[in-house]
């Protein structure tokens, strides 16, 4: 016990030698820099050499103040200390005058402070049992080894708290630190400084550790286990330089640690690289907040862009004539797919049925909004002024229309058919996609396609015709390359001509009046390797009575 408490005096003794020479060279520097800015450059010269003298004092006063020494030794540093401090002594006088020449009692006031910090490395020493020969005035550089050049103003000033029992400390940095444009509020102890922060906001701490009450790492302590306190960067500065110490604070979330004595423009440097991790972590917040903002508005007008297309996609059907359902699975909130149908004639029994699918290449917006101005287009049953009811002159029409290099490279395939109730004709042009599918019944399967280029690559592009009688109970399916352009759990594509052939099974055994999509659907989701398909999907089905 006896050891232990010789061992915290002694360090108790080191800390306080320590802040009085940063008391020193901090208030030496700030008088150099107040009178040098008044035309004084003999007497700031004088400041700056009082500076230099304290600074030769550290590591002979550490040594002074350490472990014990022999007597020998002990008298040596003695020796060495106090000629530095009696030179030191005689500068200060020396300022002391020409500081009272000029009349400025806010300098004299600082050349005081300098007295008083050389006056209680005395009485340290004195404590230590050496003989000092009586009272001497002292003067040294001060508490954070200020770099000689003056440090210019912070980019970007900052709120920051101090917090440090010793007023001479905390006047040394807030004025510092003010000179460098930051704004400033102190503590002298913890639970001030706990005070402080749930009454303002900070952006930066400096922290010392050695405080009574609640010293620096009980502060950290409740700022880490608070939720309502908090404080985004804390810089501790403390005499205590042991390894184990200085992880201590940063586990506590100190984001630096700097030693009693270290160059201001280490400080600087610190304080200012804090404040930019603060601006960027800001901007960055704003960044994805204004990323979601733009992400959910986006995702707002998909969802009203993919209820407009569907809003344009035709009624089931369901006459004696023919009945229909259909299926649209884009591979996004918006796809290229579109498809329809629409009467040609009045709403007489010998109507005539228009049917059509178009698969845009790519997928999204663009690829939406290409695919609705071209369903609009066949709405109006006479694309470019042509007859509808022939499908052929239809795909050229539109082939005129919707030149790729005139549509940003987009182009699309098509198949389009004329269906006569009364002859039972099925008249039909194809253009690059799929082919329709004509099921009979009883089984088998016809391919309806008559093999045109896709529309818009070439404006000189010629479409066949083609033509089906539809047997009563027959289905016709049209679908896009997506219902089969995927992987099989083999990893292999399963291809038109399987599908095909899946398709022409499910028809056979459909039930007479009721849709097979579901089955369709069913199976191609079983083959595949998975879930979702990569491609849009669109699945058409009519049924003829």
């Amino acid at each position: 016990m006896i050891e232990g408490a010789a061992r915290d005096d002694a360090e108790a003794r080191r800390h306080e030698a320590r802040t009085r020479l940063n008391h020193i060279v901090g208030y030496c520097d700030i008088l150099r820099q107040d009178v040098a800015e008044e035309g004084h450059g003999e007497l700031a010269e004088l400041f700056g050499r009082i500076g230099d003298s304290a600074v030769s004092l550290r590591e002979p006063l550490a040594k002074r103040l350490g472990p014990k020494l022999s007597t020998e030794a002990a008298e040596a540093l003695d020796r060495q200390l106090y000629g530095i401090l009696f030179e030191l002594v005689a500068m200060v006088q020396d300022a002391k005058g020409k500081v009272a020449g000029l009349g400025d009692d806010y300098v004299s006031a600082d050349v005081d402070k300098l007295i008083e910090a050389g006056n209680g490395i005395l009485d340290l020493l004195s404590r230590e049992g050496s003989e000092t020969g009586g009272a001497v005035d002292g003067a040294a550089r001060a508490r954070i080894g200020f770099a000689e050049a003056d440090l210019p103003k912070a980019p970007r000033p900052g709120r920051i708290l101090i917090v440090d029992d010793d007023p001479l400390n905390r006047e040394l940095l807030s004025r510092h630190l003010e000179r460098q444009g930051h704004d400033l509020r102190t503590a002298a102890d913890g639970a001030t400084a706990l005070e402080a922060l749930a009454a303002e906001s900070f952006d930066i701490a400096v922290v010392d550790v050695m405080m009574p009450g609640m010293n620096g790492f009980q502060l950290l302590e409740k700022l880490r286990a608070s939720d309502g306190l908090s404080v985004p960067y804390i810089i501790v500065i403390s005499a205590l330089g042991d390894t184990q110490s200085i992880a201590r604070c940063i586990q506590l979330g100190a984001e630096d640690f700097l030693p009693r004595e270290f160059e201001p423009v280490i400080l600087k440097a610190r304080i200012e690289s804090c404040l930019e991790k603060k601006r960027l972590k800001e901007e960055q917040e704003l960044y994805v907040s204004a990323l979601l903002e733009a992400q959910e508005r986006l995702r707002s007008e998909l969802r009203d862009g993919a209820s407009y297309v569907r809003s344009l996609l035709p009624p089931r059907l369901s006459t004696p004539a023919v009945s229909s359902d259909w299926m649209f699975i884009p591979s996004a909130s918006l796809g290229g797919d579109v498809f329809g149908y629409h009467r040609l004639d009045g709403g007489g029994e010998d109507q005539t049925l228009a049917i059509y699918l178009v698969d845009v290449s790519g997928h999204g917006i663009e690829a939406a909004l290409f695919s609705v101005s071209v369903v609009n287009l066949l709405k109006t049953r006479a694309p470019s002024g042509v007859e509808s009811g022939d499908p052929a002159a239809v795909l050229g029409a539109l082939n005129a229309a919707f030149k790729m290099e005139e549509q940003n490279n987009l182009f699309f395939s098509a198949w389009y058919g004329v269906w006569n109730r009364r002859t039972r004709e099925l008249r039909y042009a194809s253009a690059g996609g799929p082919p329709a599918v004509l099921a009979l019944p009883g089984g088998g399967c016809v391919e309806l396609e008559t093999g045109g280029p896709i529309i818009g690559a070439d404006p000189d592009s010629v479409y066949g015709r083609g033509s089906a009688i539809v047997p009563p109970l027959s289905r016709l399916y049209l679908f896009s390359d997506g219902i089969y352009e995927f992987r099989t759990k083999d990893g292999q594509v399963l291809g038109l001509e399987p599908f095909i052939r899946e398709l022409a099974g499910i028809a056979a055994q459909a039930i007479d009046g009721e849709s097979s999509l579901d089955r369709v659907l069913a199976r191609a989701q079983a083959l595949a390797q998975r879930p979702r398909f990569a491609d849009d999907v669109s699945l058409l089905e009519f049924r003829f009575g």
